[in-house]
């Protein structure tokens, strides 16, 4: 399996999904250009995180994700998802929107921590 060294775009899953629970999370998002999966308490928008292709890490797809949605999406996913079975860490810088700072996710253990750039 690939693991992927951090990058600021991406957070370690550990251990790695397997295959079928990458199809699954990956389906949250609009990446094949359908449409996105939809589940109770989901936040309003796509998910801008899939699992990369190896279950090793979720990455950050969407450079016009606003920096809430990021993180709403990032806490829901853990609480019901990953967090009973799978380890979330790392850092994500989220552009912020025309001229606004970007916001810095930091997630440790699967607590999720927010913060400005700038």
């Amino acid at each position: 399996m690939t693991r992927h060294p951090p990058t600021g775009d991406r957070l370690t899953l550990s251990p790695a999904l397997d295959a079928g629970d990458v199809t699954f999370l990956a389906g949250f998002s609009r990446l094949a250009g359908g449409v996105a999966r939809i589940w109770p308490g989901q936040p309003a928008v796509p998910s801008p995180w899939v699992p990369c292709e190896s279950g090793c890490c979720l990455v950050l797809v969407s450079t016009r994700a606003v920096a809430e949605a990021a993180g709403q999406w990032l806490r829901f996913l853990i609480t019901e998802f990953l967090g009973e079975s799978h380890r979330v860490d790392g850092w994500v810088s989220v552009p912020g929107p025309l001229g606004r700072a970007s916001t810095l996710l930091i997630v440790e253990a699967g607590d999720v921590f927010e913060g400005s750039t700038g």
